[in-house]
Formats: structure tokens, C-alpha cells, sequence
């Protein structure tokens, strides 16, 4: 898994309409794996949008909006810090879960909403896997990998896995569209975009 990722997954609205909606066009470029600036349609119907941990179309702003009528998934992972995981449905947060570990405390997991099947299993193995890490004295988080698992087991989708694992040729690259900033953009999703710390036309 990369040191640090972002993502999102959306089902139930075309490629199209999610396109339209986060501003976004088609550059003709290709990648046999996935890395920011890239997208794929899943054969399961899930269409994955590539971008960076900490990206202005992953905050809740954009996200809330693209999710009426459909259902996102949106993933953010940094492997020194956090990682979290929201899922999005009909414009409202169906459920969250977000790991950041604290200073004296790994094991630290916030969850919100009804929790996808599956959920218990998944944190019952991180559970076992951290005992046995904390057992041979190994300083690792193994919790910060929960929530981009809990991803991959409901879009199908994993980051390290190139095109042809879904039997497709490529994933198809990106770009923003000419309006910068959609037009639906609030207020503070502007503030969050010009705290970036990188040029404004820039969002990858």
C-alpha cells in the first residue's frame, strides 16, 4: 500500500454525471496502475476516482453534494498518521470510521452510523494482528490499515492491484475542468483550498 492515498467510489451515478459534478475531464492519458489523477470503472458498477489524502474533491463539501441520488465512498490514507473512511448516501453520512493513533494509545478507533456487514471480522483480525505485533515488541500500527480494508471489502476496489486485476486495459487519467472551483463549492471548502499551500489550479 502507498505511503499516503486518497480515493473515492461512487455507485449509482455514471461517470458522466460524476464528472459534471466534481469538475473533472478526461486528459487522454493512461496508467496500467492506479496513482493520482487517475480513474477506472469497476466491472461491479463502482466508479474510483484517484486523488491524494487531503484532496479538496475527498472533504465532505464535495462530497456530500456528488452523493444524491448514489452512494460514495471516500478514503484517505497517510501510514504516519491517520486514515479514515466515509460512506455517503443520498447526500447524508450513512457511516465513518477513522483511525489516528495517539501518543500512548494505538488502538484508537472512532466509528459513526451503521457500520457496513463484515465490520466486526475486520476489526477482530486488527485486534489479533496488533496483539501479536505488541507481543514481539515490533513499534507498529497495524490499526492504521483498518478503514482502507473496511474500503476495498464494500467497493471491491484495492489501490495496489493494477487494471488487468479487473480485467481492464488501463486507467484513465484526469484532469479539472475550466471552472476551478465548482460552482456549488461553500465557503469553506475556498478557505481549505487556499490553506493548501499549493498553486490553486491544482488539486492532485
Amino acid at each position: 500500500m502507498a505511503v499516503t492515498l486518497g480515493w473515492l467510489a461512487v455507485k449509482g451515478k455514471d461517470e458522466t454525471a460524476v464528472f459534471a459534478e466534481l469538475n473533472l475531464a478526461r486528459n487522454g492519458e493512461t496508467s496500467p496502475r492506479a496513482k493520482r489523477g487517475f480513474c477506472l470503472t469497476l466491472p461491479s458498477g463502482w466508479f474510483v476516482v484517484v486523488a491524494r489524502a487531503g484532496s479538496p474533491l475527498l472533504v465532505e463539501d464535495a462530497v456530500l453534494p456528488l452523493s444524491r441520488g448514489c452512494t460514495v465512498v471516500s478514503v484517505q490514507y497517510d501510514a504516519t498518521a491517520y486514515s479514515v473512511v466515509t460512506c455517503y448516501e443520498n447526500g447524508a453520512v450513512l457511516w465513518h470510521v477513522e483511525h489516528a493513533a495517539q501518543a500512548d494509545e494505538i488502538r484508537v478507533l472512532v466509528t459513526s452510523g451503521s457500520l457496513p456487514p463484515g465490520f466486526d471480522v475486520l476489526h477482530a483480525r486488527f485486534e489479533s494482528e496488533q496483539d501479536l505485533a505488541d507481543a514481539d515488541g515490533r513499534d507498529v500500527d497495524c490499526f492504521v490499515a483498518l478503514p482502507v480494508e473496511l474500503a476495498e471489502m464494500v467497493t471491491g476496489f484495492e489501490y495496489d492491484f493494477g487494471a488487468a486485476a479487473y480485467g481492464l486495459p488501463a486507467f484513465d487519467g484526469w484532469k479539472m475542468g475550466e471552472e476551478v472551483i465548482p460552482r456549488a463549492a461553500s465557503r469553506r471548502l475556498r478557505r481549505r483550498m487556499a490553506r493548501a499551500g499549493r498553486p490553486w489550479w491544482k488539486f492532485w
